[in-house]
């Protein structure tokens, strides 16, 4: 979560530039085990008076963090409009019972979920499919397919009972794995033979420093990464199917 608060900044700025905030909100990134154990927990709230925003982190993929940060920034909107002058406590059931409260919810879950999603897209189409993530200065950045792929990957090595080799790029407490040497169908890591990695880069060691080289050697890794993909999944839903 080291860049939540990166990401956060750049997601004001953006709302900011669209529906043009009189004032920018102060954003408390809160952390809470307790709440978290909640099946039903808070995950963010606004408060009006001190035009505060607190987003609880604890246990929560960064991109459900930021989505909830979007949905407060609207109420924050909301305010500054004036539409919260008057507006009862938020208890227990009052976007129900509320006729005012309501609307302020159906507009912050429409404009906040809509401004989220376009921002998110602005970011992953920076770079055509390599989209470069607002990392702190030293961290690698990854693209839009190798993101795509660690997900996949964390789901399907967590089946087969692999532990991770490193934290996740863009989730909190989930693995990415080293699949370029797995054998899906046994689940056990095979070493690659020194042939076979001739065989693939013989051409491109001829121009190493080529683009076209380098191009084709990127887009032979993606082939292989899908076909092992591929394979993984064919494997589990015959396991499936097996197991009715």
């Amino acid at each position: 979560m080291d860049n939540l608060r990166t990401y956060a900044n750049d997601l004001i700025e953006f709302f900011h530039q669209r529906y043009k905030l009189q004032n920018r909100p102060d954003v408390v990134l809160k952390k809470d085990v307790k709440n978290s154990q909640q099946p039903l927990g808070k995950t963010a709230y606004y408060d009006p008076t001190q035009q505060t925003i607190t987003i609880f982190t604890t246990g929560r993929h960064m991109k459900d963090c930021l989505r909830s940060l979007a949905h407060e920034l609207v109420h924050h909107m909301q305010n500054e409009r004036g539409d919260l002058k008057n507006a009862g406590p938020t208890v227990r059931g009052y976007a129900q019972k509320d006729g005012h409260m309501r609307e302020m919810e159906r507009e912050a879950y429409e404009k906040g979920n809509m401004c989220f999603r376009d921002w998110e897209d602005g970011i992953k189409s920076l770079d055509e499919t390599n989209y470069k993530q607002k990392t702190s200065k030293g961290e690698e950045k990854m693209s839009t397919k190798d993101w795509k792929n660690a997900e996949l990957n964390t789901l399907l090595m967590e089946k087969w009972g692999f532990k991770s080799t490193d934290e996740s790029f863009l989730t909190e407490g989930m693995g990415t794995y080293d699949l370029s040497n797995a054998d899906y169908a046994t689940a056990q890591i095979e070493h690659t033979p020194e042939e076979l990695e001739e065989e693939d880069l013989g051409e491109v060691e001829a121009h190493p420093h080529s683009t076209e080289a380098k191009e084709a050697t990127l887009e032979e890794k993606e082939d292989l990464e899908e076909q092992k993909l591929r394979k993984v999944i064919q494997n589990i839903i015959t396991e499936l199917v097996n197991e009715k």
